[in-house]
């Protein structure tokens, strides 16, 4: 089934699933609808970045039944790599998409779901955000915190009792991978989705400040932190841009296209100009 599913895009060693939305999704549906335990991987540029440095993990991902675009980043790699040039609409919307009508088809079906996360706010805003969008869908979760014993042997035994049709993994990128090797053949479900770092698309998320924080007079922390969050990821995927364009031809740019740039309109409105007059002059040819 993986090689007949569509093209792929080998960026930094790693092939990505080049594919529209709603493909994916299909394929995500068959594939839970099948035997064994498939697995789905969001290749993120933290965790391509990973595998460059460890060949376990590159050869884990490599295994996984399906990669898709996890950030940015790796939409833009992989757009730049698709021969008919199309220009996907929303770069870097490609995962909240993915999962949004991933959520449609799994609630009109009444499915179950098993999410894994490091952080229980994570897991509490998304149940919320299931219960107001996608009742239909039963919700299970658990967290595993960062070196703490026993919490993944739970996580299992608690997959193994609800047996939830999809167990998404929102752990980070060396983690996940590490807790797959080691429970994957130990699961009762019918797919896993490694998702991590994109783990705020898939829980509801608001750019004000939680209520709690307020409270604990922690406004300049919590702002501090996201500020951080946010030169960290901006680090990463320069370090990413950087290495993907050594293996790219120096013709190609992984900027994004300036669309509505003053310079670009002027030379569609020439390009429009020359046609016209072309087709015109062609036109008293003929007569």
């Amino acid at each position: 089934m993986k090689d007949r599913y569509h093209k792929k895009a080998n960026v930094l060693g790693i092939d990505v699933s080049m594919m529209r939305v709603d493909k994916a999704v299909n394929v995500s549906m068959e594939l839970m609808r099948g035997k064994g335990l498939p697995v789905i991987y969001f290749l993120s540029a933290v965790s391509s970045l990973l595998c460059q440095n460890n060949a376990g993990a590159a050869e884990y991902v490599a295994s996984c039944n399906l990669v898709l675009s996890g950030d940015r980043h790796m939409e833009l790699a992989v757009r730049h790599q698709q021969e008919d040039g199309e220009v996907p609409q929303g770069i870097g919307e490609f995962a909240d998409n993915y999962l949004k009508r991933l959520f449609v088809k799994l609630n009109r079906e009444g499915r179950s779901i098993y999410t894994i996360m490091d952080q229980e706010e994570h897991l509490t805003s998304l149940e919320e955000y299931m219960e107001e969008s996608y009742r239909s869908i039963e919700v299970h979760g658990g967290i595993i915190g960062k070196n703490v014993k026993g919490e993944a042997d739970r996580i299992v035994n608690e997959i193994n009792a609800c047996i939830p049709d999809i167990v998404f993994v929102c752990l980070p990128a060396e983690r996940q991978i590490k807790f797959m090797e080691k429970y994957a053949a130990m699961m009762n479900t019918r797919l896993c989705i490694l998702i991590e770092s994109v783990q705020p698309l898939i829980r509801k998320e608001t750019e004000e400040i939680p209520l709690w924080v307020q409270k604990l007079h922690l406004e300049r922390i919590y702002s501090w932190f996201k500020k951080e969050q946010k030169i960290r990821n901006t680090i990463v995927g320069s370090v990413f841009k950087k290495k993907v364009m050594r293996e790219v031809p120096e013709d190609i740019s992984l900027t994004e296209p300036e669309e509505n740039s003053q310079e670009s309109i002027l030379e569609k409105q020439e390009e429009l100009c020359n046609d016209k007059a072309d087709e015109s002059k062609n036109n008293k040819n003929v007569q």
